[in-house]
């Protein structure tokens, strides 16, 4: 494992869903595991820790983390009932894929994510991070 890079992604990301029907909770989890898997399958490497989280303004709060490509998310909070739009804040750590592997990664598997669940996402501009293209 010494030889595997580490290059963390991180950026913050606008989830809009259409339908009330949908399970942002099961959503975001089901985006998590999905990196994990095709970070396995882009290459030699290790899952370290993907994790992502959304404040909200009662003060709750939603976070789902991923330690393994085999292994289910874990869940703590809940996104309020009747939200259809939140910001995610994502940080894959991954040792082994260059940065720019990993922003396609995520990018892809949101964009899916979203696709399957009637939903939207986009990328929030930071100094760090502009939306993938």
């Amino acid at each position: 494992m010494a030889d595997l890079i580490l290059e963390p992604y991180s950026v913050n990301q606008r989830w809009r869903f259409r339908s009330p029907d949908v399970s942002r909770e099961d959503s975001v989890a089901g985006y998590l595991e999905a990196i994990a898997r095709i970070c396995e399958e882009a290459g030699k490497c290790v899952v370290g820790h993907i994790k992502a989280l959304a404040l909200f303004p009662d003060g709750g709060h939603f976070q789902v983390s991923v330690v393994g490509p085999h292994l289910p998310a874990a869940k703590n909070g809940r996104v309020p009932i009747g939200c259809a739009d939140f910001t995610l804040s994502l940080n894959v750590i991954v040792y082994g894929l260059e940065r720019p592997v990993l922003e396609r990664i995520a990018w892809d598997a949101a964009d899916e994510t979203a696709k399957r669940h009637a939903g939207e996402v986009t990328i929030e501009a930071t100094e760090t991070a502009a939306r993938v293209e």
